[in-house]
């Protein structure tokens, strides 16, 4: 016995080390498409650029705004900078997968077209989630509910925003499009996200640079908090845009192989079978 213990230990850790691996190799391949794709480079290098430029412009606003003014424009610069995570997303989402099916007519033009009719969608849920994270409640109850809403909602919609892309469909169609696929998808195993779950467990760390040091504190010896401020401009906002870029290409590849029962172009096909937990057919 106590030489077929350490034996079964050792095949179960190679097991998941095999499917940590096959995830990892998911997501990296799915960057060498982002990085190599002219089309999404130049959508998120002009999102950076718009977010830098909208950020500069609220700072100028804010100072010239008095301080009650300020606390109420936050949940409105909250459901902004959420209405853009869901915009990336869904142009990540949409473009991969009409790039893999081989449309080329959804380049450009067809794409906007499309992305414009989901904006009040995006809105609507952007100013859900801004409501959860910035409401105030003195009961610790209503606040463990708020944040476990925020978590579940945050979570569902990283699911149904490359769904709606996929698909082509309003956003609750798009949930339960994306319902049907976590319970095709339920046999994956339970490590089969840690490839995402280590590039947003970086980006909590990278965003947790400022405040750590306390560098956005006007306060700080950091000259009032500018060194703060520019590592959020060029540090935080590209990292964060990487990875939800990251994370919408990862489940795009779910619903691919869903739809065409095969894995995408360039993509591992055992890797992807990890992933989604099925058995697919060779391209």
């Amino acid at each position: 016995m106590t030489i077929k213990e350490p034996t079964r230990a050792r095949r179960v850790l190679g097991r998941k080390r095999a499917v940590i691996r096959d995830s990892l190799s998911v997501v990296r391949t799915t960057w060498r498409t982002l990085r190599h794709d002219r089309f999404l480079i130049r959508v998120l290098g002009g999102l950076v650029f718009a977010g830098l430029a909208g950020l500069i412009v609220w700072k100028l606003a804010s100072k010239a705004a008095a301080p009650g003014d300020r606390a109420r424009f936050r949940p409105v610069a909250i459901a902004i900078r959420l209405m853009a995570v869901l915009c990336v997303q869904y142009i990540v989402a949409a473009w991969l997968y009409s790039r893999w099916s081989g449309e080329v007519h959804e380049r450009g033009r067809h794409l906007w077209r499309r992305l414009v009719r989901r904006l009040p969608a995006f809105l609507f849920w952007a100013i859900v989630l801004g409501w959860l994270d910035y409401a105030t409640s003195a009961s610790t109850f209503a606040t463990l509910i708020r944040t476990a809403a925020s978590f579940v909602l945050g979570y569902a919609l990283s699911y149904a925003v490359p769904a709606a892309a996929v698909y082509r469909s309003g956003m609750f169609r798009a949930f339960r499009h994306s319902y049907r696929a976590f319970r095709k998808t339920f046999g994956a195993d339970l490590f089969a996200w840690s490839g995402v779950w280590l590039v947003t467990g970086f980006v909590a760390l990278a965003t947790a640079i400022p405040e750590a040091f306390d560098l956005y504190s006007p306060g700080s010896p950091a000259r009032g908090g500018f060194i703060g401020r520019l590592i959020g401009w060029a540090l935080v906002i590209p990292v964060s845009l990487a990875a939800l870029a990251l994370s919408a290409g990862f489940c795009t590849v779910i619903f691919f192989a869903l739809t065409r029962n095969h894995a995408p172009k360039d993509y591992p096909k055992a890797a992807v079978e990890t992933v989604c937990g099925l058995e697919l057919e060779d391209n």
